[in-house]
Parts: C-alpha cells; structure tokens; sequence
C-alpha cells in the first residue's frame, strides 16, 4: 500500500490488532505519569477543581476526536493527522500542521527524556549507590535510555507495542493498588471538599492546559493505518477508548491523592514524589521503589510512542515530498521507516542532554518541554478540526451537528490556548511562544520552497514531454 524507497516498498500491513493499536496511544498519553509529576501542578491552579478541570478537558479532546474520527473510519494510512489535513486544507496547511505534530511529539519525548534521567537518579539514591545526581550523569542517563528507545523503535512497530502496553499496564497496575488502599481506608463517603469548589477554580485555563498535557497522544493511533488490522474499525474505536480510559484513571487517581495527602504536613502542591509521601502515611513503604520503577516505565514507553509516531509522521511528509528523500526509506528487515525513527531520536535526545548538561533540573526538562508541546498539539487538533468539516462537504455527507462538532472543537481548544499567552511569565517560559511562532515560520519558508520546486520540476517534465511530442509530429519516421 505504501510504496517507498528500498528494498522492502512498505510498511508491514495487519501486523498491529486493536490492541496493539491502543496500547500505542495509552502508551503515549502515559497515564502513570499524571499522579506522579503533573498532579502537583494541576492542584496547583485547580485546587478541589482538578477533577472538573480533567473532566473539561476530557470533553475537549473526546469533541477533537470526533473530528478525528470523521477521517480514520473513512480512510487511514501512515502518519494519517499529517495526511488528513493536507488532502483538505492544502499541502502547504497540511505540511504545517504535520510539522507542528512533529514539534509536539518531539518536545514530549525530550520531556519524558527529563523524567526517566530524575527517575533513575531518585532509583540509584535510595538504593545507596550515588549520593547526589550531577549533571554529568543525568546526561549518560538520557542518552543511554535513549539509545535503548531507539533501538526498539528502529526494530518494528509490533515489538514496540507490545513492550510499551506491559510497561504501562505495570505502571498502571501499582498506582491503583496504592489508589484502592487510600480509598478504602478513606471510606465509602466522598471527599465533599472536591464536590465543593469553594471561590471559583483559580486559573482555569492553566488547569485545563495541564490536563491537556495529560491528554495529548490519544491521536497516536491515526499514524498506524498502514500497519493496523481492520485499522477502519480499530484506530476510531482506538482513538476514543484511550481517551475515555485515560480520563477516569486521572479523575479516580487525584481525587485518591487529593484525600490521602489532606492531613500530611505538605499538600499536593508542594510535594515532589507525591505517591512516595502516600506509601509513607499509609505504612504501605514497600511500594515506594515498585512506583519509581513503574514511573520510569511510564517515562520510557511515552517516549517510545513519540519516537515510533513522530518517525511515521516524517515518514510520510517525505513521501509527500516535502522532506528530503531519505526520510522515506524503509529498512527491509523490519520493515521500519529507520531513518526518520534515528533522525527523530536524535533531535529528541540532543533537545534533553543539551538541557541538562547546561545544569537544568530534570524537573524543569519535562515542565518546559511539556509546556513547549502543548502548543504544537493545540495547533494540529484545531487544523484536524477545521479540515474534518471542509472534509464532509467535500464529500456531500455534511451534516449540522458536523458543523457544530468542529466549531465547538476550536472554540474549546481557545481555552488552553489562550491560557499559554494571556499571562506574562517569567523566562524562560516567557519565550516559549515566540520560539514556536519562528519554528513555523521556518516551516512554512521550507514547504512553500519545497512546493515551488516540485510545481517548477512538474512544469519542465510536461515542457519536456510536450518538446517530444511536437518533435514527433513534425518527423515522426525518426
């Protein structure tokens, strides 16, 4: 179905069941790393409001993905968000909103990156084995997990999937094993502080960009169409079961941290290990190291997604063209697009050692990464968004409630959207949007370049062709 460079033409058709499929896309949203990092910082600005904030959120991307879905149970293919917009809003549109995906995926996993280096130094700490993290060593941590990252993904989709659903389905595991001890210690009654949001939700829109940090990669599944089975079938069902399934573990998973840590001696906000305190005040200590292993479990498989998707997504804006050739080469073992996934690695771990060889915390990695993300991924749901309605009127199948579906799908991602340049903040987050603003520009020059010259070499091969035809017509005994 997709022919490429190399020996082997294609990737490797109906190798990936559903289950495969949404363990890519739950893998990529890593649900794990919701209570352990991003938990404090949702309390943070939502307070007793962060199940509302997760619920909002939720509704957003669940709006987003009936969208999405307008295009995967009609057609699908390799790197299918980059290729749905580019059939319906132009290739120039659509080579921008890939390369905003592209921006997305990779600043996530540099994020990830950052988390499995503060991880493994938390890990070699308990266990005695080093005294303080440097960062020199936080650098020999990113690159050698790295390397591993990219070696799975350089062997085959199918091997990645599967590793990545039992590194996440572990991880998941001993969270709602400390999750159901909380519970049932804290009683049948429900925490009437969070059915009560007393003053408002402060900094809503900021909650909601957070949970959204939580969300994004449920659209992972869109990229496996030339490799899923049925993938009309499973990649829609695929698509909006992760972010159902997503959705209720962060709800239940804050809801058990917010009651379990209300009498210690720091509220959420303020914790750095929060499920480390809780196995503290509930004598249950020996879940302690089992969690940091399951938080770098979580860390590892998001980035595996990353690496996987973005490789298939660059893969399949170079077939367009609109990269260089290599990028669509298929290794003939595996089957794999191998030099975009090592191209992609590259960036990803050169964006994350560079950070923390210049002294950033790995905290600090995966909070300005992660912010850094969001606005690729804002700008590629709204692009999907847009391209679903001009999609079904293209078609003749437009309906109102599609209209309405993808007006109200732009109008909520306004909320997160908004909340990353209302406020001013301190550097270095105060530049973030510039820094994307000049990265789309880049693209931007690059594909209206890279469109011109196959506009000017189409027009020389008809010039040449019709220089052939009028030479025949006027001898053609020669």
């Amino acid at each position: 179905m997709e022919e490429t460079v190399g020996a082997s033409s294609s990737l490797r058709t109906g190798s990936l069941t559903f289950v495969e499929v949404l363990a890519t896309s739950i893998a990529l949203i890593g649900p794990s790393m919701t209570p352990i990092l991003i938990a404090p910082y949702m309390f943070a600005n939502a307070g007793n409001g962060t199940w509302l904030a997760y619920l909002f959120g939720a509704g957003m991307l669940v709006v987003v993905a009936l969208n999405l879905n307008q295009f995967a149970r009609r057609f699908t293919g390799a790197g299918s968000m980059y290729e749905y917009a580019a059939e319906n809003l132009g290739p120039t549109l659509g080579a921008l909103a890939g390369w905003s995906l592209l921006w997305a995926y990779v600043f996530v996993a540099a994020a990830v990156v950052g988390a499995m280096a503060l991880f493994v130094g938390l890990l070699l700490h308990d266990a005695g084995i080093l005294a303080a993290s440097t960062p020199a060593i936080y650098v020999a941590i990113a690159v050698v997990l790295g390397a591993v990252c990219w070696q799975a993904a350089y062997r085959g989709v199918q091997v990645s999937a599967i590793v990545m659903l039992v590194l996440e389905a572990i991880s998941v595991l001993i969270i709602l094993l400390l999750v159901g001890i909380v519970l049932f210690r804290h009683g049948p009654g429900l925490d009437p502080n969070q059915l009560n949001v007393k003053g408002g939700v402060p900094n809503w829109g900021l909650a909601v960009m957070t949970a959204v940090f939580s969300l994004v990669g449920f659209e992972s599944a869109t990229a496996f169409g030339a490799e899923a089975k049925r993938p009309l079938v499973a990649i829609p069902r695929a698509v909006i079961a992760s972010v159902v399934f997503a959705s209720a573990f962060f709800i239940v998973a804050t809801y058990a941290e917010i009651v379990g840590l209300e009498h210690a001696a720091k509220p959420l906000d303020q914790q750095t290990f929060p499920l480390g305190t809780l196995v503290g005040l509930y004598n249950i200590g020996y879940l302690r190291v089992p969690i940091a292993i399951g938080a770098l479990f979580s860390a590892f498989s998001v980035c595996l997604a990353c690496i996987t998707t973005a490789g298939r997504i660059a893969y399949a804006v170079a077939k367009a063209g609109l990269f260089p050739r290599a990028l669509a080469a298929i290794e003939p073992r595996h089957n794999t697009p191998h030099v975009a996934v090592t191209l992609i690695t590259i960036v990803v771990v050169s964006i994350a050692a560079a950070s923390l060889a210049a002294g950033v915390l790995p905290i600090d990695v995966f909070n300005n990464c992660g912010t850094l993300s969001a606005f690729g991924f804002i700008v590629i749901y709204a692009a999907i968004s847009i391209a679903a309605c001009l999609y079904v009127k293209r078609i003749g199948a437009m309906r109102w409630i599609d209209v309405a579906i993808s007006a109200l799908a732009v109008g909520l991602l306004g909320v997160p959207a908004v909340s990353l340049i209302y406020s001013v903040p301190a550097p270095p987050q105060r530049w973030f949007g510039y820094y994307f603003v000049g990265f789309m520009i880049i693209g931007w020059l690059w594909f209206s370049r890279a469109a011109s010259v196959s506009a000017r070499g189409r027009n020389n091969d008809q010039a040449a062709g019709d220089a052939k035809r009028e030479e025949y017509d006027k001898n053609p005994d020669a």
